[in-house]
């Protein structure tokens, strides 16, 4: 037999390094949760927003589009 030479031996993988089902589906779920969060974080300042316009109420405004605007700067990697 001839014998292998680096390139073409199959490398092992430890178990260990390998991920846990349960592990994986806790990160999916964390990320739906975080998601959902923000989603609605987001609509619930998209309406005060509104109302701060309908009611002609300029500081009121600034802040709420301040919050939006941190809200969407601080997780904007979550859109990548």
């Amino acid at each position: 037999m001839s014998s292998l030479d680096n390139s073409q031996k199959n490398e092992l993988i430890p178990i260990s390094s390998i991920p846990k089902p349960e592990s994986v589906y806790k990160k999916i779920a964390e990320r739906v949760l975080l998601e959902s969060q923000i989603s609605f974080q987001k609509a619930r300042l998209m309406e005060q927003i509104d109302f701060s316009l309908k009611e002609n109420n300029k500081q009121l405004f600034m802040k709420l589009s301040n919050q939006y605007n941190t809200l969407i700067n601080e997780y904007s990697n979550l859109n990548s």
